[in-house]
């Protein structure tokens, strides 16, 4: 049993917010604000974060990340509630129970905000529809619509455009080494040296077919982590192995579990990384809470 799994008995409410896989990443053009525009696919995983709530009634907002440990109020999830409850005498006890490694590229941190804004709109009848949401979502960061978006997607702009996409079910090997990278680092460090041409869906699939979807901030990652390097060269050896978002985590589809966990006892595994086996998600699961 889980350390948190009592809260429950004591009048909170578990969320989950699941982790995310970039199935590609391609930059397309640097905008005038220092943002990029890029083209992505984003699926949701069965990797997840668990929320616990309970409210207030004296527009308090505590809140306790397991893993952060940093001042409450630069915690993603801290800034929703408070978003989300301004101008109410809504507040909320929140403990974030974390499972998705920070700094991974798999976007626990959005996906955390993303699950506070769905439950605390709905807990507290503030019954804001998902696209204003969406909206509050996006001051926090670029990938928190897609999590409140609800399907799978694929994605343009900054990561606020989002068009819904059917992916196949798949399961997935992910590997994330012993560090966290910094999205802006690499982005501020990546040099592009022209626009690229935007991919169109049907492209993206056929190649993907032939394992041509590729990550544009490979290279970046790798002249800065040789440990990504190292990790990307041992899993190519069973997939195509790809790096989700700006890193650290690596994956590959698989067949299935028995096929993923011959991966995962290979002895020429890398030493001090994290291994998961998860299934993609057709929606998230807050519309099953």
């Amino acid at each position: 049993m889980k350390k948190y799994s009592n809260l429950e008995k004591n009048g909170y409410i578990k969320f989950l917010a699941p982790a995310k896989l970039n199935l590609f990443l391609k930059i397309i053009n640097k905008r005038a604000d220092g943002f990029h525009n890029l083209q992505s696919i984003f699926q949701n995983i069965n990797l997840y974060d668990e929320i616990y709530i309970k409210l207030r009634d004296d527009g308090k907002v505590n809140l306790q990340n397991t893993a952060i440990q940093i001042p409450k109020e630069l915690d993603l999830g801290y800034k929703a509630a408070k978003i989300l409850l301004a101008g109410t005498k809504i507040g909320a006890d929140i403990v974030i129970d974390k499972n998705i490694p920070v700094g991974s590229g798999l976007g626990g941190g959005s996906s955390d905000a993303a699950t506070i804004l769905m439950a605390l709109n709905s807990l507290g009848s503030i019954n804001f529809k998902k696209n204003k949401l969406m909206k509050l979502g996006l001051n926090l960061g670029a990938d928190v619509p897609f999590f409140i978006f609800g399907k799978n997607a694929w994605v343009e702009g900054v990561g606020e455009k989002l068009s819904p996409v059917d992916t196949p079910e798949s399961t997935f090997f992910i590997c994330i080494p012993d560090l966290s990278i910094s999205t802006q680092s690499i982005f501020n460090s990546f040099e592009l040296t022209k626009p690229s041409i935007p991919l169109k869906i049907a492209t993206y699939f056929d190649a993907e077919s032939y394992d041509l979807a590729k990550n544009d901030l490979e290279g970046t990652v790798i002249k800065k982590h040789k440990e990504i390097a190292t990790l990307l060269s041992w899993l190519k050896n069973f997939g195509f192995a790809r790096m989700s978002g700006s890193g650290s985590s690596v994956f590959i589809k698989v067949k299935d579990e028995n096929e993923a966990r011959l991966v995962d006892d290979d002895k020429g595994k890398p030493k001090n990384i994290k291994s998961f086996i998860v299934k993609g998600l057709s929606t998230h699961p807050f519309n099953y809470c």
